[in-house]
């Protein structure tokens, strides 16, 4: 989590503008993919100056400069594509010419920057029985990201592989288990997205009349950025029966997940049932430590309850903390109980 410093105007029915800072990081839950590769150098990247995908999929955003397992999967597919590129791991000058190739044999963007169109460019149907370089982007992304230590990269797309993918994509909720490489198993792969938790979209769109009826206020920012993962936009997508988006700066691991039934829940009924107002300031977007329950549509963060700033403990702090708790919620935190991360906002995971 990260203590929070949220300067706001009010109007109407609340709307926030503002000036902010976020300080002193520190984790919560526990970590995934503890022997990954990860990606370094990566820098917040406006939405506006990155080609979207039409598929409206969230893809990690690389650039010159950056190295680790996802630069590896991308000089696998630009090789696949025809560029002539060493894989290692490495987003050189050698691989940002060939992706700016590329771009221009498909008629994308040329700007060397490897974003959502440019993935969904990239990526190929592979299933058994293909041999490419496209099958080591997958056995790769597997052996070395997901520990299936039995996946040799060698390009083959023979019978581990296979058992390989359809494990992935049961445990990522993907649907058909078939084995067959398409865009939603790259997706999962990639941005390690997942389709386990489906919200439902009639308690998001409950929250949403809540938000638009001035009862709670859903931030239509984060921090400053606006990236698509704001609270608002959040809850929209959730409505809409769509993943959430998360941030794509610091710890966040710039991908999509569907918020939970028991966030969404919890968060309607501190409405309906506890009577509470509230102001949300962060669920699956913003920068939290590895392993967040953000980030995998657990959890909210509120820094007013009943029209009072959060800061430092107080009865109506602890009194929001133990609805939570009551509502189910398994990771609360706030000034009472974490002073140095929490000070100034509560912390609730289902």
């Amino acid at each position: 989590m990260r203590t929070m410093m949220r300067g706001r105007m009010s109007s109407g029915r609340g709307l926030v503008v503002g000036l902010l800072a976020a300080t002193l990081a520190a984790g919560c839950g526990e970590g995934e993919d503890a022997g990954d590769l990860p990606v370094d150098g990566l820098t917040d990247t406006p939405v506006g100056e990155v080609e979207q995908a039409v598929s409206g999929l969230s893809w990690p955003v690389l650039r010159q400069g950056n190295s680790g397992r996802d630069v590896v999967t991308a000089q696998y597919l630009l090789r696949h594509n025809g560029r002539t590129l060493s894989v290692n791991g490495a987003f050189d000058s050698a691989t940002y010419s060939a992706a700016r190739a590329f771009q221009q044999s498909k008629g994308l963007l040329a700007d060397g920057i490897i974003g959502p169109a440019t993935w969904e460019a990239l990526v190929v149907p592979v299933s058994q029985g293909s041999s490419n370089n496209a099958v080591r982007a997958v056995q790769d992304q597997l052996r070395s990201r997901y520990s299936y230590t039995a996946v040799t990269v060698d390009g083959v797309f023979a019978t581990s592989t296979n058992t390989a993918v359809r494990d992935f994509q049961t445990k990522k909720c993907l649907s058909p288990v078939d084995g067959i490489v398409g865009l939603n198993t790259w997706n999962a792969l990639v941005a390690q997205a997942t389709r386990c938790g489906t919200s439902s979209s009639a308690t998001a769109q409950s929250i949403l009349s809540s938000h638009n009826a001035g009862t709670i206020t859903l931030w239509n920012q984060t921090f400053g950025r606006f990236d698509g993962a704001d609270p608002l936009t959040n809850i929209q997508d959730a409505a809409a029966g769509r993943a959430s988006k998360t941030s794509c700066y610091g710890n966040a691991p710039c991908t999509t997940v569907f918020l939970t039934n028991n966030l969404l829940n919890g968060m309607k009924n501190l409405i309906t049932s506890r009577n509470y107002s509230y102001f949300v300031t962060a669920i699956a977007g913003a920068d939290h430590g590895y392993g967040s329950l953000h980030f995998q549509g657990r959890a909210f963060d509120v820094d007013e309850v009943n029209g009072v700033r959060i800061y430092g403990d107080s009865a109506a702090a602890r009194g929001f903390m133990d609805a939570c708790r009551a509502l189910g919620a398994i990771e609360v935190f706030g000034p009472s109980n974490d002073p140095a991360g929490h000070f100034d906002h509560i912390h609730c995971g289902w």
